[in-house]
């Protein structure tokens, strides 16, 4: 099924641009004239002053221009001696209210986080490992996703965000062997800065950069040590949004797939209480519903469950805002849930509380009914 994500033919033409760039001489004859930096192809004079204007590859400021808009990006790295790789994939189409978030990391032969997400309408789309599942947003909230991980990434410093900030003046002042296609409008820059070959393919008149690569020891896939790719409304090669309407939303995956429907995702919510009171022989626990909750869930397809000795002890459906459950041991459990929207879901700032005279230890747990599945994905 990848196959179908974003391969295009015109991508064939730019490998076919790349070797022969790679095969041409470096500027040994004085370079064409090229008035006012406009010419196509550029020279590599022009090139350079161009790099020099653009100043740095900013994927919100982009944000900000395109209603769509799509930007790939992979980096290696090397971390205490072990080699790792982290993708990312945000794509966004204002008018359709879609976005799309893909995320891998690999530390040495183990991927250690993998996900890829479809979601803005009431309809989500998950993938971790093999099927897509499906899920709901019950109050889909549209939001920019590089403005929402511009706002994250402000708010958590130390995680690894997407690098979609690049200065491209760093290479300003190497010698570029530039080719380009009159039909597409289109580009390859290549130079050598003595460590790394480094390509930058251009579209459009005045040009626009659309794709970054940096290698180090070789041309292949496995040099690459950074790449980005820039998809807009002006630059469609790559875009995907066809793939959440005309696959999942449309159904051709599970027609493709001989799937009768698809495997459904609980909703994403983990209880995690932040306070712990203990007095009168009665222990009390709670939390509220973090700001990260944005797939909102009918309170009624959920029930928050106690679990003791690898059991469950107390239930409470949330859409009934409390319970009291009670053994024949006289132990005592009474839960509650505040509805903080008063809108019936299971959302941001909703509180939580479990209040027992048990001495056992215990923990908190949620069902969805809907997806017949624990949101802990455990039994």
């Amino acid at each position: 099924m990848d196959s179908l994500l974003g391969m295009h033919v015109y991508r064939a033409s730019a490998l076919v641009l790349i070797l022969l760039a790679s095969a041409l001489p470096g500027c040994i004859e004085m370079e064409r004239p090229c008035p006012e930096d406009i010419c196509f192809p550029l020279t590599s004079s022009a090139f350079n002053s161009y790099l020099e204007e653009v100043g740095e590859v900013d994927a919100l400021e982009m944000a900000s221009q395109f209603d769509t808009l799509a930007v790939t990006t992979l980096t290696r790295f090397t971390e205490s001696g072990v080699d790792g790789e982290m993708a990312w994939r945000i794509e966004k189409d204002d008018d359709l209210k879609l976005r799309q978030v893909s995320n891998t990391v690999i530390i040495g032969d183990s991927q250690v986080v993998g996900y890829q997400i479809w979601d803005g309408g009431r309809d989500t789309f998950t993938r971790t490992t093999g099927e897509w599942m499906l899920g709901r947003d019950m109050d889909p909230r549209y939001e920019d996703p590089f403005v929402e991980l511009a706002r994250l990434a402000t708010e958590n410093p130390d995680v690894r965000w997407p690098p979609f900030r690049f200065d491209v003046t760093q290479f300003a002042e190497l010698s570029w062997t530039i080719t380009g296609d009159a039909l597409e409008s289109y580009q390859i820059a290549r130079a050598s800065n003595g460590t790394h070959e480094v390509y930058f393919e251009l579209h459009g008149l005045p040009p626009q950069i659309v794709g970054i690569s940096v290698y180090s020891g070789g041309l292949e896939q496995d040099d690459v040590t950074f790449s980005m790719t820039i998809t807009t409304d002006y630059w469609e090669h790559g875009l995907q949004t066809y793939y959440y309407t005309e696959y999942l939303e449309g159904g051709r995956y599970l027609e493709l797939s001989g799937m009768s429907e698809f495997a459904r995702s609980p909703v994403p919510f983990i209880p995690v209480p932040h306070y712990q009171n203990a007095g009168g022989g009665t222990t009390t626990v709670g939390g509220t519903v973090p700001s990260e909750m944005t797939h909102e869930a009918s309170l009624s397809e959920i029930e928050m469950h106690v679990f003791s000795d690898g059991s469950s002890v107390a239930t409470l459906l949330l859409s009934e805002g409390n319970s009291s459950n009670s053994t024949e041991g006289g132990e005592w459990w009474d839960l509650s849930w505040g509805d903080n929207s008063g809108q019936g879901l299971l959302s941001e700032g909703d509180n939580y509380s479990v209040s027992t005279n048990s001495e056992a230890s215990f923990d908190i747990r949620i069902f969805d009914r809907w997806a017949q599945a624990w949101t802990d994905h455990g039994q």
